[in-house]
């Protein structure tokens, strides 16, 4: 039975047979989630890897421009962080299978893979329930400190995916 389980969790895993410099090795917390069916493998490609990694940069600079709203900057930075944090996962030959709260927990896996101090993550994680908050129908406002506090959150995390996957941004 052991054998039937780690051949479905390698089953198709790129990283058995890899030909690219930006696919990582699945870690074991990745595994688990793999295992348990809350994550799937993916065929890896390099260009959807780097439009991740593009959407990621657009999006945070895009919720740096005064010309937006408030809201409409959150809703940016917070996707920019969304697509960073699939980005990671992608690395690893993985995505989520799209159960719910899947989107929360991509964005503390990418923190954890990104070795984040629990402070930024949880952080990180607060922007995403407030986001999903106002998606569902809140009307609590977004504030500007808050909004600035999402922008330096999404350069540190770029900052810091750019330290652990250096190909990924050449």
């Amino acid at each position: 039975m052991a054998d039937n389980q780690e051949e479905r969790i390698n089953q198709g895993h790129p990283q058995m047979n890899a030909t690219t410099s930006l696919q990582r090795a699945l870690p074991s917390e990745l595994q688990v989630l793999l295992w348990s069916g809350q994550l799937q493998t993916i065929q890896f490609n390099e260009f959807a890897a780097l439009k991740l990694l593009s959407n990621a940069v657009c999006c945070i600079r895009n919720g740096k421009t005064e010309e937006f709203g408030e809201l409409a900057r959150f809703f940016m930075v917070n996707e920019g962080i969304h697509s960073l944090s699939l980005g990671v996962l992608y690395l690893h030959g993985v995505l989520p299978t799209g159960l719910v709260g899947h989107r929360g927990m991509v964005m503390q896996l990418a923190c954890e893979c990104l070795h984040l101090p629990v402070r930024l993550t949880n952080d990180i994680l607060y922007a995403n329930t407030h986001r999903e908050l106002i998606a569902y129908g809140s009307t609590e406002p977004v504030a500007q400190a808050e909004l600035q506090a999402l922008m330096v959150l999404g350069d540190q995390l770029l900052s810091q995916a750019r330290y652990v996957y250096p190909d990924w941004f050449l």
